[in-house]
């Protein structure tokens, strides 16, 4: 592997400088916060306790009565504003209000998280097509089964290690693989975000339709700063951009430009 760029304080200050100037960066982290606090611990019960083998989709189902998602109706608010979002900005819902990418973001922030070989991160780029694929198995082919009985109410952590004891192995493999593919951003940047997200794989999917985007003029002379200052190593409107923004305060060129994609 190798570090996300040859100057790693270089990219720190780089960041540093464009946060400091950026409006807009500050509004993507206090909204990716706010959403972390609004659908964080749907998130988690997704994670830990949902009963089913792929979550988030079958909450009207669900009989975990305590769930945010079944108690707030948080299954259908959520899955409009993704949709919503994917028809304006594309990819924007992974860079701004999807929890699990801020948490991944936080990961990529320490010192042992690196990028891989370009060949390597293009290759592993084809992974989240493959959950994706899974999912989609699991769902329409087996009928998104049960794969655990979560039964118990109260607190939190101990409803969970009842819930692994009484879960399926199928179960307890897509939950252990889900932590392990999270905790791995500490070593691979963002590897859950980039390489395992079957939500990102849909929306890098389809994001080409989107009507808003941040994209390259012909003022970029290719310096690749904003790769460098990428949290998921990436350039506008290539492959894995959410169109946070984080690139255009510090593009020397001023090369970056927020437009409607159709124009």
């Amino acid at each position: 592997m190798q570090t996300c760029s040859a100057d790693g304080k270089n990219d720190r200050a780089l960041e540093k400088k464009g946060s400091k100037r950026s409006l807009l960066y500050w509004a993507n982290r206090l909204t990716q916060w706010l959403s972390l606090a609004f659908l964080g611990e749907w998130a988690f019960y997704g994670v830990f306790r949902c009963p089913f083998v792929v979550p988030f989709i079958s909450c009207q189902n669900c009989p975990i009565l305590t769930c945010p998602g079944r108690v707030a109706h948080t299954y259908w608010g959520v899955w409009a504003v993704w949709l919503g979002v994917l028809v304006l900005f594309g990819r924007a819902f992974c860079g701004w209000i999807c929890p699990g990418g801020l948490v991944s973001r936080l990961f990529s922030k320490a010192p042992t998280a690196k990028t891989l070989h370009p060949d390597a991160e293009k290759t592993f780029g084809y992974a989240k097509y493959l959950v994706l694929l899974f999912c989609l198995l699991v769902y329409f082919f087996m009928n998104q089964p049960r794969a655990n009985i979560p039964i118990r109410i109260g607190e939190f952590w101990p409803a969970v290690l009842q819930t692994c004891q009484f879960a399926s192995d199928l179960w307890l493999l897509r939950s252990a693989t889900l932590v392990l593919l999270i905790l791995s951003g500490a070593f691979i940047l963002l590897a859950w975000c980039r390489f395992a997200c079957p939500m990102g794989a849909i929306l890098e999917l389809l994001k080409s339709f989107s009507l808003f985007h941040f994209t390259k003029t012909d003022q970029c002379n290719g310096c690749n700063a904003c790769k460098r200052i990428c949290p998921m190593h990436t350039r506008p409107d290539e492959a894995n951009c959410t169109n946070c923004g984080d690139c255009q305060s510090i593009c020397p060129q001023k090369a970056i430009d927020f437009r409607f994609r159709f124009k």
